[in-house]
């Protein structure tokens, strides 16, 4: 069993996201049981309840008969299930619940969850990796929450090489925006430049993210000196920088939700 009703995000989860935040309260999602489960890792993480499943509950552990003794039942080797896709970009906000749920409000939440996928957060990159690993065919069949808002891997993704060269339309906090650039090598930085260009007063600039030599904020941009590559981001719009020469990437502080990501260049 690797999904749950979870009180405090009003959603059913994956077992993954709850092995990582314990204090959530979780239930099994057959409205007919919801007793209190618990994730638990063996082998591989999955749900269990301390004191069993209301009889006939399709989250029953299953169990087989062994030959070798004859009427003692054991219980049937778990599967391990694929690793689940994330849907949404950070971790959602926990409203403060004081009081347990009664039995009245979780059949409400079991039958409102029933057909939605279970919530599994991650962390920008995760979410990217997701997105490179994934056949472009399957990408709108996938949902992405970003800043609250619903989207899928095709849409939240915005590819830039196509766009008009306005900077004022990227929608860089609520999309992730990607595009081809190139690696090059100064004195003292690391010069990542898209190859799309946006306009200022006339000239078409790249957007640049500079990267110190000494002090290299990307570990792995130096084995892409001379290549292409392709990146991702999610943050604030590029400002013109002090010389005039291109829009500038700003790396934030907290990357785990924000900041640029490259991946080896492939086409689109």
């Amino acid at each position: 069993m690797v999904e749950a009703l979870c009180w405090e995000t009003q959603s059913k989860i994956h077992v993954s996201y709850a092995g990582k935040n314990r204090r959530l309260s979780c239930f099994c999602p057959d409205e007919h049981c919801l007793v209190r489960v618990y994730p638990k890792t063996i082998k591989n993480t999955f749900f269990y309840a301390e004191e069993g499943h209301v009889t006939g509950c399709p989250n029953e552990a299953e169990s087989h008969s062994d030959p070798l003794q004859p009427g003692e039942a054991k219980p049937k080797p778990s599967i391990l299930p694929p690793p689940p896709i994330p849907n949404c970009l950070g971790m959602p906000p926990r409203p403060q619940r004081r009081m347990p749920p009664s039995k009245e409000q979780l059949i409400a939440l079991s039958r409102t969850a029933k057909a939605s996928r279970p919530l599994y957060p991650a962390t920008m990159s995760k979410i990217v990796d997701a997105w490179f690993m994934m056949p472009e065919t399957e990408r709108e069949a996938h949902s992405l929450t970003i800043n609250d808002h619903q989207w899928n891997y095709q849409s939240a993704f915005t590819y830039i090489r196509y766009l008009q060269n306005d900077i004022n339309i990227l929608d860089c906090e609520n999309h992730i925006i990607y595009g081809d650039a190139t690696v090059s090598r100064g004195k003292h930085y690391y010069f990542l430049s898209s190859i799309k260009r946006f306009l200022f007063n006339g000239e078409s600039l790249p957007l640049r993210f500079d990267v110190p030599i000494r002090n290299p904020c990307l570990n792995n941009l130096a084995d892409y000196v001379g290549q292409q590559v392709l990146f991702f981001w999610r943050g604030a719009i590029p400002a013109i920088n002090a010389k005039h020469t291109a829009y500038q990437f700003l790396q934030p502080d907290d990357t785990r939700l924000r900041g640029l990501i490259i991946h080896p260049f492939q086409s689109t």
